[in-house]
């Protein structure tokens, strides 16, 4: 069977990151690690970016440079967004609402909270969670600016390629966690990423994401009380402690993730490493690697086949 190749791109701190995946019949190989600054910090100016926007072409010249560079040649490519210029929300919604009602609902949600958009200005998705003792699902909703998605599909045209996927990074992230912790899967596991200016945090319960929240800080510390606050609401929710505590996204330093597993009591406080499972090419970056918790979810991309 041939090999197949998927790409993923990922937005941290302003820089880019890369991960190519080689799909063979028995075995999953990432090929390519890659970062590099860019002029497109999607955490600052995505939710005003615009198709017309004056640096779109050295955007486009910095994916193509970074590309012929490492000799990635596929054919689709993926986006994992980070979640500062998203809207992104858990709801409850009726069992039985699909289709028209379901999109007329949702789009009356971000209504709510954007009262002065044009209703054609988000794209609108969701995903109901799974069923709880309740009347209503939770469900999972993102809207991502029409503008946006198009910039992002402007930059794929000028590349010369196909779009895949435009994803979130921290759920992009759980197709990493999954596949590299089988075995504590039937466990809750409590993922949290780091962002320039905050943190995302979910739960993920027999391999599903079952609950996310994220926490907004500006101009102090990278705040432990964020995790712990989160730690607390699920505690008080379900009154359960996570088997594990895994992390990815900036800045997962070792005394980070020491001090958690001190505060917290959760001896599996770890930075998630996506090559506890998959195998890596002898060529790449032995920091990328050691560091891979900062491309987890550019791999998690490439690891969703087309």
């Amino acid at each position: 069977m041939k090999s197949t190749y998927n790409v993923g791109f990922s937005f941290l701190r302003g820089k880019i990151q890369l991960a190519e995946v080689e799909h063979k019949r028995k075995k999953t190989i990432v090929t390519v690690l890659a970062e590099r600054d860019t002029t497109i910090d999607m955490s600052r100016i995505g939710a005003t970016i615009t198709p017309d926007h004056p640096s779109l072409n050295m955007f486009i010249k910095e994916l193509r440079e970074m590309m012929k560079q490492h000799k990635v040649s596929t054919e689709y490519i993926s986006f994992a967004l980070p979640p500062d210029p998203l809207f992104i929300n858990i709801i409850p919604v009726e069992p039985g609402l699909t289709g028209k009602d379901l999109s007329q609902y949702l789009q009356w949600e971000v209504d709510q909270y954007f009262p002065n958009a044009s209703p054609r200005e988000f794209v609108i998705d969701s995903h109901g969670l799974p069923l709880e003792k309740t009347d209503a699902q939770q469900t999972f909703m993102v809207a991502v600016r029409r503008e946006m998605v198009a910039f992002l599909q402007k930059v794929v045209i000028g590349l010369k390629m196909k779009l895949n996927i435009i994803d979130i990074d921290q759920f992009s992230t759980e197709k990493t966690l999954i596949t590299n912790y089988p075995e504590i899967l039937e466990h809750d596991i409590v993922l949290i990423g780091l962002c320039r200016n905050g943190i995302d945090a979910s739960l993920i319960h027999n391999g599903q994401m079952t609950d996310y929240r994220s926490f907004i800080y500006n101009n102090e510390p990278f705040p432990e009380k964020y995790i712990m606050e989160y730690l607390k609401y699920l505690k008080q929710r379900d009154d359960t402690t996570p088997a594990a505590l895994l992390l990815h996204g900036i800045d997962v330093t070792k005394s980070l993730v020491l001090s958690l597993r001190t505060t917290t009591g959760i001896k599996q406080t770890l930075a998630l490493n996506p090559f506890r499972k998959l195998v890596a090419k002898k060529h790449l970056n032995p920091s990328f690697i050691r560091d891979g918790y900062r491309f987890s979810a550019a791999i998690g991309l490439a690891l969703r086949k087309k």
